[in-house]
């Protein structure tokens, strides 16, 4: 099977918390970047078939695979009438920022029979932009990239075949026995010493391990626990930060140009991930998120903070976008982009994010030190002065459209949220009298302007912006973020207006109908429709949120990942992949069907 005919759904992720890889369910790793999330792709056939891959032959083979309970490990069995043997692919995790090497495994069982197992090993580093020379000797492939070195270890008896750029590895299989093959990045010339030979236990420990550590709604544990899981290996581990998607320019429209670039660190997504982690019990990685925050702060200048609304994985500036021609991207889907244009733009939601995500996980328990504590302070006073400066000026906004600036309301509304939570902080930071009065007039200035501005003739019509001739998705969130009041009647009828505009199919939601400068269309999006969901739930609505919650778990992947979108037509997913917004919005909407259950 091409690249072309595995479908978004049909991959699953592996990674190391450094980098990940996808690998399609007939076991073809088609994306994996070294040594970082967004490093140049070594296996990009995920976005041209002449991309670079590592498969493995199917032959007469039928195929299953699925994902190890509670791990990151994927495993593959491949049966006929008299062979039968299984693959574990996985890369090995570290938290320990000062190792320097990376494994991924592809680990060989033979169940029944014997026989060879043929792989294609197809390195095409750079974006298949670099000429690659392979060494062959003592039962290892070795391979120089730009940015360090890469080993292949082979097995005892394995015969290696070059066929122009692509190498073909036959691994014997022997009744009842395992072997694996090893691909070993370092920065450094790896030595001729062979890996540890426990990386699947290694890998299966931590996980489990890790998972153990989570609280889990039983009603959907185990799709909550893939979501978990999903969310960690997309948090970098040296830094905290929190890439939405370890992928690029998987398209929103087939054949369309809406592709972009996920691979960085978008604040506000960020924050809304580490309300995932937080509702799931696990701390740690919140709090490693706010490292990351601490880190882009120390970088600043003593008298003067500045907040971006995205940064790359070590907190820099995010490159500017590259149009990689020579690729035919996914499905004929192009440009292939890298880098983002979109942390250019003014998005105003940004501040209050931060803010909220604060706020949130002080009331979690929040481990602030004295030095911590002040460098808080500063911060969130530094983004309420923010707010006041630029609150009134035409952003982005949430969507990052590539038209003229307009007053979205979901901006205005995420000011208005950041400086309400700064209200509620002054304890925990020990905000002075007169700061409190800032925030309170500030809080209902954009409020009372919201109001004035932001209804349509209809009065549960809550606009994407004034006049504008729809509404937007992210009027449910504002239910979450308390914006909109659930004990107020006219916030179920703009929920109801809501859902009446934008929905499609009962369950599916576009983020806006308006026009965004952009040509084609996108399919819908799934973070929308959890958002609804959720929103239903703190309305009471439980009933009719459960409902909705079991249908879109329908259309999941059974292998339990979310893309960005979905086609509502034909049920295929669409976008960057797997999408960290989808996943927490997964978590978020089961958090609150399970509090909201519980008290009726």
């Amino acid at each position: 099977m091409s690249s072309q005919d595995s479908k978004i759904e049909d991959y699953y992720l592996i990674g190391d918390q450094k980098s990940a890889a996808l690998i399609s369910h007939e076991g073809s790793i088609d994306w994996l970047c070294l040594p970082y999330f967004d490093s140049p792709s070594l296996f990009g056939r995920l976005l041209d078939p002449n991309g670079g891959m590592f498969g493995v032959d199917k032959a007469d083979y039928q195929v299953s695979s699925s994902y190890l309970s509670d791990t990151a490990i994927v495993e593959f069995k491949f049966s006929s009438s008299d062979v039968e043997f299984t693959i574990r692919d996985f890369m090995v995790p570290s938290e320990d920022s000062s190792k320097s090497s990376q494994y991924l495994v592809r680990k060989i069982t033979a169940v029944r029979g014997s026989g060879h197992v043929k792989f294609t090993f197809q390195p095409k580093p750079n974006y298949a932009q670099s000429a690659v020379t392979v060494s062959t000797s003592n039962n290892m492939m070795s391979l120089r990239l730009d940015e360090g070195y890469l080993n292949l270890r082979l097995p005892p008896h394995t015969k290696v075949a070059k066929n122009e750029d692509t190498y073909e590895v036959m691994v014997k299989l022997k009744p009842s026995a395992s072997v694996q093959l090893t691909l070993e990045y370092d920065s450094i010339e790896p030595s001729s010493s062979k890996p540890p030979t426990n990386l699947e236990e290694t890998t299966r420990e931590f996980w489990e391990e890790w998972v153990s550590k989570g609280t889990f709604f039983d009603f959907c544990k185990d799709r909550l626990v893939r979501s978990a899981i999903t969310l960690k290996l997309l948090q970098f581990s040296p830094t905290g930060a929190m890439v939405a998607a370890p992928t690029t320019s998987l398209p929103e429209e087939i054949g369309g140009l809406r592709n972009w670039d996920y691979r960085y660190v978008w604040i506000r997504d960020a924050t809304f991930a580490l309300y995932a982690f937080y509702v799931l019990g696990y701390e740690q990685e919140a709090e490693h998120f706010f490292d990351f925050i601490y880190g882009v702060i120390d970088k600043c200048a003593e008298d003067e903070i500045e907040i971006s609304l995205m940064y790359t994985i070590w907190g820099k500036p995010v490159p500017k976008e590259k149009i990689l021609k020579h690729m035919k991207g996914y499905q004929n889907s192009t440009p292939v982009r890298t880098g983002n244009e979109a942390g250019e733009q003014l998005q105003l939601d940004v501040y209050g994010s931060l803010i909220d995500a604060y706020y949130f996980a002080s009331k979690r328990g929040l481990a602030d030190d004295e030095k911590k504590k002040a460098k808080s302070r500063r911060l969130i006073m530094f983004l309420v002065k923010k707010i006041d400066e630029v609150w009134q000026q035409p952003d982005s906004g949430i969507w990052e459209a590539r038209n003229d600036p307009k007053h979205y309301i979901y901006s205005k509304a995420m000011c208005w949220v950041g400086v309400d939570r700064a209200q509620k902080l002054k304890q925990k930071l020990d905000l002075s009298d007169k700061d409190l009065q800032i925030c309170i007039h500030l809080a209902d200035t954009i409020k009372d302007w919201i109001w004035q501005n932001g209804l349509g003739t209809a009065k549960s019509q809550l606009l994407q912006y004034p006049n504008a001739p729809t509404v937007d998705s992210a009027n449910f969130l504002l239910v979450l973020l308390q914006f909109l009041d659930k004990h107020e009647p006219k916030t179920k009828a703009i929920i109801k207006r809501t859902r009446e505009e934008l929905c499609y199919k009962d369950v599916f939601v576009y983020r806006y109908l308006s026009e965004d400068g952009l040509a084609g269309k996108e399919g819908a999006f799934v973070l929308s429709s959890f958002w609804m969901i959720s929103a239903l739930a703190i309305l009471e609505d439980t009933k009719e949120a459960l409902r909705l919650f079991k249908k879109m778990e329908s259309y999941m992947a059974p292998n339990g990942l979310l893309s960005e979108e979905i086609n509502p037509d034909s049920g295929e997913y669409l976008g960057n992949y797997p999408q960290a917004f989808s996943h927490l919005g997964y978590i978020m909407s089961a958090y609150y069907l399970d509090r909201y259950i519980k008290r009726k």
